[in-house]
């Protein structure tokens, strides 16, 4: 963390909510997340910069009206998409996704204002100059789509609303219209690619590596992985890692520095490591929290670690992780990356992401020292020997237990996610997917070492009063 005389005792708590919001929010600006954001990180400029730069590789910028922080990416995750939606509880898709890349390229060439119908033809005629894209606003769907990712801009203040209305226009182009004033700065701040898209050749250009060649810096760039990993990753798991890096997930001090910088508490267990957010401001998947899908994944979490503990049932197939999705992805966006306009440049031996997403139940094992691994000793066993496995829930269990969890606590969860049941256990998994809990392989799920976590938890099932008649006394 910064220096001592730079964030004094009395006002260590206010630098840990500001390195929290930076690490949340990559764009803040004067009104986005609040009003106060801004300022309080602005206040903490000069040691964020120093302590986001050296723990993580990181670059923060500031401008009179935005705070950016420029991360860097060992690895594709598509647990974090962006968000649609009043309350930002909607993911975004390929739609919404093409919209609002191609209506960032317009609004870069526009003036200081723009109506949203005349936005909407611009970004239809650049998705027509691509092949296999169409954006016309010609359908509902397509100006849900539409407005959805202009909102997301609205949201963080790169558009901001000066007459009519987005959703009336959505409902009926001929007669609604909205018109926007432009913030260049802020749009400029929302994205700001760090190389030229036309000399990349391959996703995994994108992605980080180093090149140090000493060994004082191959430990260096070995700590900042791992403290990416922790601030990015609901849980760090010993066998997420490349076998280089796992000796220095267990230095104690990695770890320490990251709840040091953000206030989080360290939970260490021989699988892995997990910072808990005790704050309430560092999560953008709030585990147990409120609403439907989390609290049925409680639910089913429990139901999920009885049958795995449960002795008298027959045993359950153990099954090795699948590969890791980052290098499914990166395959997968290469085959449609576009060609046509690419500058060829020399090789740069981008090295692909080699994370092995496998877990481990084990016992909790011993805190080790701090001199006991070291950060760039790749002779660590567990690269040796092979992956490990886990327990499989399969389809047909999990369909039963939710029919059961429905019938007991069916009342209390949404109805339009209860009248479908299949799409309702759908979400959970998802859900706990994302949380690292579980692995969607086919026909069914692995259960992860983070789900026994929540084993234990009591679930209570409030009663609603009856209302009372007219005539009642």
């Amino acid at each position: 963390m910064a220096a001592d005389n730079e964030v004094p005792a009395l006002e260590r708590a206010m630098y840990q909510r500001a390195a929290r919001a930076v690490l949340t929010h990559s764009l803040i600006t004067e009104n986005f997340p609040d009003t106060q954001t801004l300022s309080l990180v602005r206040r903490w400029a000069v040691p964020l910069r120093a302590d986001m730069a050296r723990l993580f590789d990181y670059r923060l910028e500031l401008t009179p009206t935005t705070a950016r922080l420029f991360r860097v990416r060992d690895a594709l995750d598509a647990s974090q998409p962006a968000m649609a939606g009043t309350n930002e509880d909607r993911p975004f898709d390929r739609r919404r996704y093409a919209c609002l890349a191609l209506a960032i390229a317009v609004l870069g060439r526009a003036g200081l204002q723009i109506s949203l119908s005349e936005l909407a033809d611009r970004v239809a005629a650049e998705a027509a100059r691509i092949d296999d894209l169409d954006l016309t606003a010609e359908d509902k769907k397509g100006r849900d789509a539409f407005v959805d990712a202009i909102s997301w801009l609205q949201t963080r203040g790169a558009v901001r609303l000066a007459d009519g209305s987005a959703r009336r226009w959505a409902d009926d182009p001929t007669a609604g219209e909205a018109l926007y004033d432009i913030d260049r700065d802020i749009l400029r701040a929302v994205y700001r690619p760090t190389r030229v898209l036309q000399h990349v050749s391959g996703v995994g250009e994108l992605l980080h590596r180093s090149d140090a060649e000493s060994r004082a810096t191959r430990r260096q760039a070995a700590g900042q992985r791992v403290r990416r990993a922790l601030v990015e990753q609901p849980v760090v798991y010993d066998a997420d890692l490349d076998p280089a890096d796992r000796g220095t997930l267990r230095t104690p001090s990695v770890a320490a520095d990251v709840a040091d910088l953000t206030g989080m508490i360290v939970e260490r267990r021989a699988e892995g490591i997990a910072l808990l957010d005790v704050s309430g401001r560092f999560s953008d998947r709030r585990f147990p929290g409120t609403g439907t899908i989390a609290q049925a994944a409680l639910l089913l979490l429990n139901q999920m670690a009885d049958r795995i503990l449960d002795v008298d049932a027959p045993p359950l197939l153990t099954l090795p992780a699948p590969p890791p999705v980052s290098g499914q992805l990166i395959n997968a966006l290469d085959a449609v990356l576009p060609r046509t306009e690419l500058v060829e440049q020399p090789e740069q031996g981008a090295r692909a992401p080699t994370r092995n997403a496998v877990l481990d139940r084990v016992p909790h094992g011993p805190e080790p020292s701090e001199d006991s691994t070291s950060e760039d000793e790749p002779s660590d066993r567990a690269g040796t020997t092979a992956p490990p496995t886990y327990p499989m829930l399969e389809d047909s269990w999990l369909t039963a237990t939710m029919a059961d969890l429905l019938s007991a606590y069916g009342p209390t969860f949404r109805a339009t996610l209860t009248a479908d049941p299949a799409r309702m256990l759908a979400a959970i998994i998802g859900f706990l997917t994302e949380l690292r809990m579980v692995i969607r392989v086919p026909g069914g799920v692995l259960a992860l070492p983070l789900l026994a976590r929540y084993r234990n938890a009591v679930v209570t099932r409030g009663t609603r009063k009856p209302e009372g008649g007219l005539f009642d006394l």
